[in-house]
């Protein structure tokens, strides 16, 4: 059965963390906000997680480098006269074993919330996986809501357009990254998700510290959230997009507020908690 709460459609700043000096920035916060950790942490800090009583949202790390993804497998194959190694996705039954593993290890923390697999910047690869984690996720009871987590942010930054219209070409409505993700997100709806998230919308920037960019100005993610209406917005928590979040009364994330420090902008905030604000803004 799944679970609802008053948390449904209502703005919810969620706190990304992995490691206990992040988590210990939160205890004299006050207001309601959720945290989110990936299931690679230390198990003694999701237990401590969970002891705080705070919206609880577990994911699989999309960022951690491997050498080789954990969706892949090595394949040989006899091709022009020479065997021929190279990594592909992996068949469906390893695949659904990595779903099994991974929902396994979340059932061992009681989280609120856990984000289905996904893969960075593969939006049909996440929708099978989607289904793969829904399918697995209903294989027993659980205490936690899937989210599923819609890759946008490809689609939208790498659209190609033609640059010449065709006599023959689909009208431009049809042509665009909206139809492609509004019929995405259906998908998703379809499959039976209830809880959406939009990932993918970060994007690498090296003079950040954090080495990633939220690659959406304010008014472009208003008209984002307008038609997709997800519940969660992945990486997108800032003070510049609060009043935006809060209109559409979505959840969103960020690390960044976590390691952020006043002393690197004096002039804005050298006589306000801005992490504070953050919190209290719901």
């Amino acid at each position: 059965m799944l679970i609802t709460d008053n948390l449904d459609r209502e703005f919810l700043p969620v706190f990304s963390l992995d490691d206990f000096r992040l988590l210990k920035r939160l205890d004299n916060l006050e207001g309601n906000y959720g945290i989110l950790a990936p299931i690679s942490c230390y198990p003694k800090l999701l237990h401590r997680i969970r002891e705080r009583g705070k919206p609880f949202f577990i994911d699989s790390n999309i960022f951690k480098n491997y050498e080789y993804p954990w969706y892949q497998q090595l394949q040989c194959e006899f091709k022009q006269g020479r065997w021929v190694r190279e990594y592909r996705l992996a068949d469906e039954n390893l695949l659904r074993q990595k779903v099994r593993d991974y929902l396994a290890k979340c059932d061992q923390f009681s989280p609120d919330y856990v984000f289905a697999l996904d893969i960075l910047g593969e939006p049909l690869l996440s929708l099978y996986l989607a289904r793969l984690s829904w399918e697995e996720y209903w294989q027993k009871s659980r205490s936690y809501n899937l989210i599923g987590v819609v890759q946008v942010g490809y689609s939208l930054y790498n659209w190609a357009k033609p640059l010449i219209p065709q006599l023959d070409s689909l009208p431009p409505h049809y042509n665009s990254p909206k139809s492609f993700l509004g019929t995405l997100i259906s998908e998703y709806r379809n499959m039976g998700y209830q809880h959406i998230a939009l990932g993918g919308l970060l994007k690498p920037e090296k003079t950040i510290s954090t080495g990633l960019k939220f690659g959406l100005l304010p008014h472009e993610l208003d008209e984002l959230l307008s038609w997709s209406r997800p519940n969660f917005v992945l990486g997108g928590l800032a003070l510049s997009r609060v009043e935006v979040l809060r209109k559409h009364r979505v959840w969103a994330d960020s690390t960044g507020w976590l390691w952020w420090d006043a002393r690197y902008e004096p002039e804005r905030f050298s006589q306000r908690n801005a992490l504070q604000e953050v919190a209290t803004l719901t």
